[in-house]
């Protein structure tokens, strides 16, 4: 897996240098200038967006902490989404993030199951956007037939993605996750606790969607939202590089985009989807090339500000982590105890769920 996303971030970035070099820098540099201070006008947009998103993490969140502020989950947001914009982990990291930045406040276990049914939430809005903005742009759209089985294919491929992970959640997963962990003997996750956790992260999925659908309808609600400022950002973009853009232009263009992101998330950064895929797009609707690549590149930096705003996020918690932190092995003979504790604890819990060694062999209960 991992070479095979090293393949597809060098394909990625090939492409990129061979479409620059196509238009040349001159007019790239061209079209940019024309924005200015345009370019703060989507920054400040972003915030809006990011805003929204929060929102709606906030609200698949049961008896939230009273400590647990906004603020505080603004900064897990905005740090998961800079891991996963310069990750190819397919959003799995920046979810793991997430859930840690806020441990303190909220149990792992809660944090972790809630960022997975944020997840959800964000892709249920995500569909609701394209298929809205799909309808709102029919007649454009139409008037193209080479889009209609691009668009079929894209939609289905982000419907399965929604679909696989609600499947996923009905199964246990974090545990699931923690079995093959134990099988594995990963030492930072083949713990009794860890294992205690993932049965409490898969209680409050189940619980959370036969309980409250309330709460994944407003969450989805936020996130339809901040999906809907995105033709917002294309529509201005264009009338800052001296375009004649229309809404069914902005909401067909980000719609395919989208569209396009699904179909290559495993690809870290966007890099055939935001600058290509614009300049496609855009194309395909009777603009120059070079337009559509300046509002792909144009997003790129707003979406590179944020991310410097993420990493800065996550590098101010981890710096608090460490001054935290208690020095290590300050009771050797203690910690030896507790750490053979822990394994026996271990062996104890695989025997209790029928998790196999390593060797094939039953782990045995200690009497």
């Amino acid at each position: 897996m991992r070479r095979l996303e090293t393949i597809f971030i060098v394909i990625g970035v090939l492409f990129y240098v061979w479409f620059v070099h196509s238009l040349g820098l001159r007019s790239v540099y061209d079209h940019l200038r024309l924005v200015g201070w345009g370019l703060s006008v989507t920054i400040a947009m972003e915030a809006l967006a990011r805003i929204a998103n929060t929102l709606g993490w906030r609200a698949v969140i049961e008896n939230c902490p009273r400590q647990l502020t906004f603020p505080r989950l603004f900064a897990a947001r905005i740090a998961g989404e800079a891991v996963d914009y310069t990750t190819p982990s397919a959003q799995l990291g920046g979810q793991i993030v997430m859930a840690l930045m806020v441990r303190r406040e909220l149990p792992i276990a809660a944090g972790l199951a809630t960022v997975v049914i944020a997840t959800f939430a964000e892709a249920m809005g995500q569909i609701g956007f394209i298929c809205g903005a799909l309808l709102l742009s029919i007649r454009l759209a139409a008037s193209f037939n080479q889009l209609f089985w691009p668009i079929v294919g894209g939609l289905a491929i982000t419907i399965s993605l929604a679909a696989a992970l609600f499947y996923v959640q009905k199964k246990r997963p974090f545990f699931h996750l923690w079995k093959a962990a134990a099988r594995l003997d990963l030492p930072a996750l083949a713990t009794i606790e860890v294992g205690r956790a993932s049965e409490e992260a898969d209680q409050i999925l189940s619980d959370f969607y036969r309980r409250n659908q309330f709460r994944l309808v407003i969450s989805c609600l936020c996130y339809l939202f901040a999906w809907s400022l995105g033709p917002l950002e294309i529509y201005l973009l264009l009338s800052f590089l001296g375009q004649k853009p229309t809404v069914e232009v902005a909401l067909l263009t980000e719609a395919l985009g989208l569209l396009i992101e699904r179909a290559t998330f495993m690809i870290p950064a966007k890099l055939v989807s935001q600058e290509g895929g614009k300049a496609l797009i855009l194309g395909m609707l009777g603009y120059a090339p070079g337009i559509g690549f300046a509002v792909g590149f144009l997003r790129r930096i707003k979406e590179l500000v944020w991310v410097l705003f993420g990493l800065s996020s996550l590098g101010i918690y981890r710096l608090g982590e460490s001054r935290s932190a208690s020095p290590a092995a300050e009771r050797p003979l203690e910690a030896e105890r507790s750490v053979a504790s822990s394994a026996q604890k271990v062996r104890n819990f695989k025997y209790e769920n029928g998790i196999r060694d390593p060797d094939g062999a039953l782990a045995q209960r200690h009497r």
